[in-house]
């Protein structure tokens, strides 16, 4: 579940890149991305909630023990709620793009890309965090 956790996210992050890329360009293929990376971001909440359901506990529990015990607190906390924003964002970025308002889906698209990269550089921080001594 980690692994596709982290590999849907960084798939998000690749596709918004191609979509700003390509965004200049008419083509229905940035119609077609667009979309899947809605929909990417929309199934990236099932493995999320399987590792915050089944692993949370005992990782929560590591990190607290850890030397960074602020880092569930502000960190997790933080990249947890901000999860959630994702997929919204993601959709209305495509909803932009689908309805031919494809200039002003840029900043959205920027503003998923940026998200989810510090959600992922915040995911690392709290491992770091968990295996300090």
């Amino acid at each position: 579940m980690l692994f596709a956790h982290v590999i849907m996210g960084l798939a998000v992050i690749v596709m918004s890149v191609i979509i700003l890329i390509n965004s200049k360009k008419k083509s229905k293929f940035v119609r077609h991305i667009s979309l899947a990376v809605a929909v990417v971001s929309w199934i990236e909440i099932i493995p999320s909630a399987i590792l915050y359901l089944l692993f949370y506990p005992a990782t929560k529990t590591l990190i607290k023990a850890g030397a960074w015990p602020w880092a569930h607190s502000v960190i997790m906390e933080t990249k947890e709620h901000w999860g959630l924003l994702v997929p919204v964002i993601a959709t209305v970025a495509a909803w932009l793009v689908l309805t031919g308002k494809i200039k002003d889906s840029r900043k959205w698209w920027m503003l998923l890309i940026a998200l989810v990269a510090l959600i992922g550089i915040f995911g690392r921080l709290v491992k770091v965090g968990a295996l300090a001594q």
